[in-house]
């Protein structure tokens, strides 16, 4: 009797295993779905901001409707990040002067 109720137990856990594993792929492919809807909303300027491009947009759906479009948008912005001219930049003066430096030096009491 213990071996059927664990056998039953055991198969219970796989099945429920199986089931959330499908259920968070779904989120995940919704999730994703969202994200790629919110990048198609953008205009053309906030798209170059990030490194994208419509054409990217449009190639990311060729992979099929339940493939993860995010993936490939993510990899073409990586792409063009490493490519930009990376510029280095110096800090530039303080506009507000330096208060302390006018301030008379504290007289120790003593």
């Amino acid at each position: 009797m213990t071996t059927t109720v664990d056998t039953f137990s055991s198969v219970l856990f796989a099945v429920a295993n199986v089931v959330r594993r499908k259920v968070v792929a779904v989120r995940n492919w919704h999730l994703a779905r969202k994200d790629y809807r919110l990048l198609c909303e953008m205009d053309e300027k906030t798209l170059s901001d990030i490194g994208l491009t419509r054409a990217d947009l449009r190639d990311a759906t060729a992979a099929g409707y339940f493939a993860d479009p995010t993936t490939v948008v993510a990899a073409r912005a990586a792409e063009r990040v490493g490519r930009r001219r990376v510029v280095s930049l110096t800090p530039a003066p303080s506009l507000v002067p330096d208060a302390a430096a006018g301030l008379p030096k504290p007289v120790a009491c003593g």
